[in-house]
């Protein structure tokens, strides 16, 4: 039994995760949108990042995501029932594995261990019934392979049946009375021990619910037996029999207990990343700031446009849509952007990392349109503000970081790279990046760099290499700078005079 809510006949344990995970969060500053999906519930913050940084791998992965969550935002109240029902019961294996956890490092009897058990997944057959009748009561508004396939699998399971086997077992609640067949080999020895029937002193069970070899056995065989008394051998026989049984019963329940455990845990996580991702957009719907479903295409694909794409974070933060812009960047697998200081340049790049990793984890994207393809991994590479206290060291990690990326990147990776290996020289800056862009071309990955490293990109740019596009930060005649990110060939200065001027007026 298994949920599939985020994959389609698989779990998050055999995906592959980002690799680089602490530089996509600090550069990209996902901690932001991780707290507006999560809205001060720390199991829903845990459960986007999770998801977040495990990237699919396929237009067809995305797509049945993309599914899941309309299905969950045109049926909001389902969702929160879901929620609230899953949430509670992720609470109470919690308990019950803590619980499990202590009884290791102190002496429990089996039976107490049983006990512990059978209450648990007696609970949990409960949980599994509510969660398939709640998934009937809205299967009419249900159109997403995802959440059919898990009521059409929970529809099959023989959750009633399940939970009978359970009931019988109510005896080493209340009291009752267990049956053996027992074997003897030679010399009397059992051999071989079956347990016939197990039943409690309550017995309430209809008498139409008793199969019928039961019924047979307690008419013909039970009101024929002996009961034996004050025979000291035969207690200790009965005894060590009783021990057996229990052992034999805790196997017996251990597989399934341990698939119940996992499908509990799972479908926690599907769900509160789901809850997540409709908090975000109800957010971002508050705000009146669009999102779009993106147009996921192949790796190989190499096609790239966007109407309107801006910076999710900053929108969050200043509440209003910030600048947007718009591109179509054909075949392209290397993009240098150049231009004015403070005129956008980082935050694009930003804007599309975020971007890309919203699509490749099925959720909507901050844009009017987005196509891009789906890459196998995303590595990104910015200058950070405390890079600045390296000083002499600044340039030696910054090729350390890079060299550990280079290591693992294979074709159909992307990376993002914000103003790398500024911290020395042009002219040395410029031949080491030269090395790994070229490197990156020739193998295959994408890049999308950020630079004022002019002695490359107008090298690059008067190569005129097939799938290399040049990017410019607008910047108007009197020096404002507009935020837009245009086509345009790479410019001798970064007119950093012009934030002197600024400075020079206040």
């Amino acid at each position: 039994m298994d949920s599939f809510l985020l994959y389609r006949g698989s779990s998050a344990e055999t995906k592959k995760s980002y690799l680089f995970q602490r530089d996509i969060l600090k550069d990209l500053n996902l901690d932001v949108l991780f707290k507006t999906m999560a809205r001060g519930d720390d199991f829903l913050y845990q459960a986007a990042k999770k998801v977040m940084m495990i990237p699919l791998q396929t237009p067809e992965e995305i797509c049945y995501r993309q599914e899941i969550i309309q299905d969950f935002w045109d049926n909001s109240t389902f969702l929160d029932e879901l929620y609230e029902c899953t949430v509670k019961q992720q609470r109470e294996v919690r308990i019950f594995k803590e619980e499990m956890e202590k009884n290791r490092t102190r002496s429990v009897k089996k039976t107490s261990e049983i006990l512990e058990k059978l209450s648990f997944l007696t609970q949990s057959q409960k949980v599994l019934t509510d969660l398939r009748e709640l998934l009937k009561k809205y299967r009419e508004n249900l159109h997403s392979e995802g959440l059919c396939g898990l009521l059409d699998r929970l529809t099959e399971e023989p959750l009633e049946e399940l939970m009978e086997k359970l009931e019988d077992m109510d005896f080493f609640v209340s009291g009752g009375e267990i049956g053996y067949t027992l074997q003897f080999g030679g010399g009397l020895k059992i051999s071989e021990a079956r347990v016939n029937y197990c039943m409690s002193r309550q017995e309430e069970r209809p008498k139409n619910k008793q199969k019928t070899l039961q019924k047979l056995f307690l008419k013909y065989v039970k009101k024929n037996t002996m009961i034996y008394r004050n025979n000291e051998e035969l207690a200790t026989d009965i005894e060590r029999l009783k021990e057996l049984s229990i052992l034999q019963m805790l196997a017996v329940l251990q597989p399934y207990l341990d698939n119940v455990l996992h499908f509990l845990e799972q479908l926690a996580l599907e769900v509160a990343f789901y809850k997540g991702v409709l908090n975000f957009k109800t957010r971002m719907w508050e705000l009146s700031i669009s999102l779009c479903q993106p147009e996921p295409l192949p790796g190989d694909s190499n096609t790239i446009s966007f109407d309107k794409l801006y910076e999710l974070t900053m929108a969050i933060h200043v509440q209003r849509m910030p600048v947007g812009n718009t591109l179509s960047l054909p075949d392209t697998m290397l993009t240098l952007i150049t231009g004015a200081n403070q005129g956008g340049k980082s935050t694009f790049l930003r804007s599309y990392g975020i971007a890309l990793l919203l699509m490749q984890c099925g959720m909507p994207v901050p844009a009017k349109s987005f196509r891009a393809p789906v890459y196998r991994q995303i590595f990104t590479h910015f200058t950070r503000r405390e890079d600045e206290h390296l000083n002499s060291g600044r340039l030696r990690e910054e090729l350390k970081r890079m060299s550990e990326m280079v290591q693992v990147a294979e074709p159909g990776c992307i990376f993002l790279l914000n103003e790398s290996f500024a911290s020395t020289t042009e002219k040395e800056g410029a031949k080491i990046a030269e090395g790994i862009l070229q490197a990156f071309y020739e193998k295959g990955i994408s890049v999308m760099m950020v630079t004022h490293l002019f002695q490359l990109s107008r090298k690059l740019y008067q190569q005129k290499l097939e799938g290399v596009a040049f990017l410019l930060a607008e910047r108007k005649q009197d020096g404002t700078r507009t935020y837009r990110i245009l086509p345009g060939a790479p410019e001798h200065t970064s007119y950093g005079t012009d934030l002197f001027k600024v400075l020079e007026d206040l």
